[in-house]
């Protein structure tokens, strides 16, 4: 069942798309919007084609073909019915029904998302390069860095040689720098794209290591110096990214890296714990 936010946003889609016939491009869009309604109440024409996987002419058209004047316009319009959808779950909802409800519920859809047959073969290809690398580093910023640093910190438990590099832009390019062809890089590209993450991308790729881009986009600037694209959702209940998905993620890529040698390297870690005494049970 859809969740109440976008029944409103579906009936005016639904209502268009039944008086004309859109391409492949245009489906793509129009699913992205009754998928992410709170998201294209306020995204740009650019935003929703990089997450559509179109350019943005081909939003623009599909907005006129649906006999709005442009994507401004059809924007203004998912925001009206977003709103009174809100409005509208609000009146019928229960007390408890409160936002950390619909928070639970959207992060339920962002796992549903990113738990597709397409995704998951991604995130297995992704594992098998970062488990034959000799080193991995991982590009993170912003919003970003919790997922890398929880992703480097248990690699690393996990006996694998992987480095966060989420400082300054000139210390992450000096921690790539100096890999080659027998390394991965891992890059997390969540919510915005910064001209730091686009070069360190870049130069990954100039370097001949394998390149994993972790991203919220269907289709990311990125991906043309990717080697593997992993998908993760980040739709949140406001104008800021839910997390959750990216972790989800980041775990599941982890949880394709486990083996015998990997659960022998965490019984090492958990005894050098115990030998300097640093666990208060």
């Amino acid at each position: 069942m859809s969740q109440p936010s976008s029944v409103n946003v579906d009936s005016l889609l639904a209502a268009r798309v039944a008086r004309v016939k859109l391409g492949v491009q245009g489906d793509r869009v129009v699913q992205l919007v009754a998928q992410m309604p709170q998201f294209s109440s306020y995204a740009s024409a650019r935003e929703v084609a990089e997450r559509a996987g179109v350019n943005v002419s081909t939003v623009v058209r599909t907005a006129q073909q649906l006999d709005y004047s442009g994507w401004p316009d059809l924007r203004s319009a998912i925001r009206a019915a977003y709103l009174d959808s809100l409005r509208s779950a609000g009146a019928e909802r229960a007390p408890d029904d409160d936002a950390s409800a619909r928070m639970l519920r959207k992060d339920g859809e962002n796992l549903t998302v990113a738990s597709a047959p397409e995704n998951l073969t991604a995130i297995k290809s992704a594992a098998s390069a970062i488990s034959s690398a000799r080193r991995v580093v991982v590009i993170a910023s912003g919003t970003g860095a919790g997922p890398g640093h929880i992703f480097s910190y248990l690699g690393s438990i996990y006996g694998y040689d992987v480095r966060l590099a989420a400082g300054p832009a000139t210390e992450q390019a000096a921690a790539i720098a100096h890999l080659d062809d027998d390394d991965c890089v891992v890059v997390l590209n969540i919510w915005r794209l910064t001209r730091a993450t686009r070069g360190l991308t870049r130069l990954a790729r100039q370097r001949g290591a394998t390149v994993v881009v972790v991203t919220d986009l269907q289709s990311s600037p990125l991906n043309s110096d990717a080697d593997h694209i992993v998908l993760a959702p980040i739709e949140g209940i406001s104008g800021t990214p839910s997390l959750t998905g990216v972790v989800a993620v980041m775990q599941s890529i982890l949880a394709e890296l486990e083996t015998s040698q990997t659960r022998k390297s965490i019984a090492d870690v958990e005894q050098a714990w115990e030998g300097m005494h640093l666990m208060n049970n």
